[in-house]
């Protein structure tokens, strides 16, 4: 039961109070305003009037109960930031759609305009499909917080991870390894140095000239 005397402002009128002493006397189960207003405990019947509270743009009941309490919980922070590359990834990540964003001047395109690449996989796994449904959907949650100048393109495809490694660790080595020691030996070691001697012949040959006094002619 709801522990407080009235829940109504200071200046109700009479009618009011008869409304509320009217309730009171079926002796209905009230629950805390606390509760009302957070998301996460808030009765999954009364979620759209909290969104409503909220100012939630948009808002479909066929959402499931867990994507509906993730978008209120958003609300607040997407509202503060509106018109930004960061309201636009939270506003779509409400929905369970991660996207890479890139603007025009990272990319070379057209001034005040952006691309959205949205892999396969994260538009399956929000329970979406590729067909016009998703188009409009992504259309009109990213109308409400892009910058009123800016345009986009939606690119969906498939999107490849790699992961890189590092390995580290000890590998053993075996290495044989062998020791001498010089010891003094026991035996001396006979040194020889051989030495040749002898004769060799050695032929020269020799020519002489006379350097004689030439005749006059």
């Amino acid at each position: 039961m709801f522990d407080l005397p009235t829940i109504l402002k200071p200046n109700a009128t009479e009618h009011d109070r008869a409304i509320e002493q009217a309730i009171r006397k079926g002796n209905p189960d009230l629950a805390p305003i606390a509760t009302l207003m957070n998301p996460d405990t808030c009765p999954s019947h009364l979620l759209g009037w909290l969104a409503w509270s909220f100012s939630v743009d948009i808002w479909e009941r066929d959402w499931p109960e867990a994507t509906k309490r993730e978008v209120i919980r958003e609300a607040i922070q997407i509202h503060r930031i509106k018109g930004t590359r960061g309201a636009v990834a939270r506003s779509l990540a409400t929905l369970g759609m991660e996207v890479k964003i890139s603007e025009w001047f990272e990319h070379g395109g057209a001034p005040h305009t952006f691309w959205l690449e949205m892999p396969v996989s994260t538009v399956f796994d929000a329970g979406f499909r590729i067909d016009q449904a998703l188009v409009n959907e992504v259309d009109r949650v990213i109308r409400n917080v892009k910058p009123v100048r800016a345009h986009y393109e939606l690119r969906v495809g498939e999107g490849m991870e790699t992961d890189a490694y590092a390995r580290t660790g000890v590998r053993a080595s075996l290495r044989h390894r062998t020791t001498h020691e010089a010891l003094p030996r026991t035996v001396p070691a006979p040194v020889t140095a051989p030495l040749r001697t002898g004769l060799r012949l050695r032929q020269v040959s020799r020519i002489d000239h006379d350097i004689l006094t030439r005749s006059a002619a």
